[in-house]
C-alpha cells in the first residue's frame, strides 16, 4: 500500500487517459473491446485521482518547518 501511494499520480492519470483514447479508436458496436479499454483506462484515471487525493490530505497534515 505504502509503495503504491508513492507514485506520482500524473503518470496514471496521463496512462490512463491514453488507454481511453486508444478503447475509442477501438470502440465498435459489435465489439466489446473498445469499451473494455475504454472502463479500463477510466480506472486507471480514477486510481490516479484517488492517490493524488490521499497525497494531498497527507501533505496537510504533516507540519513543515519554518525557515527564518
Amino acid at each position: 500500500m505504502e509503495k503504491l501511494l508513492k507514485l506520482n499520480p500524473q503518470y496514471l492519470i496521463s496512462i490512463g487517459f491514453i488507454l481511453m483514447c486508444v478503447g475509442g479508436v477501438f470502440f465498435d458496436v459489435t465489439s466489446d473491446i473498445g469499451l473494455g479499454i475504454i472502463l479500463f483506462g477510466g480506472l486507471i484515471n480514477l486510481l490516479g485521482c484517488i492517490i493524488g487525493f490521499i497525497q494531498i490530505k497527507k501533505n496537510k497534515k504533516t507540519p513543515t518547518k519554518k525557515v527564518n
